[in-house]
């Protein structure tokens, strides 16, 4: 019997996990930018909402703010 690491959940339980709070106009964006390769890097929860950040390149990211609309100019700091 072959013995399955459960410290890390598969990467589609963890992309599915990350959604979990979003708004519905926040959900519906951002499947829409990941048709056109945007690929969500990580999900800000300060206190209100959640605030998905996609990235197209290492430069090129955007916000998906609470009403589904897209912020090219967010106001976070990034760490690299």
């Amino acid at each position: 019997m072959a013995l399955r690491d459960r410290r890390t959940p598969g990467t589609d339980i963890h992309v599915q996990q990350r959604r979990i709070g979003l708004t519905g106009p926040q959900a519906r964006m951002l499947v829409a930018c990941e048709h056109y390769g945007w690929k969500l890097a990580f999900i800000r929860e300060p206190l209100e909402h959640p605030t998905p950040v996609l990235f197209a390149t290492d430069r090129d990211f955007v916000v998906v703010r609470e009403d589904g609309s897209i912020d090219r100019e967010p106001q976070i700091e990034l760490r690299h």
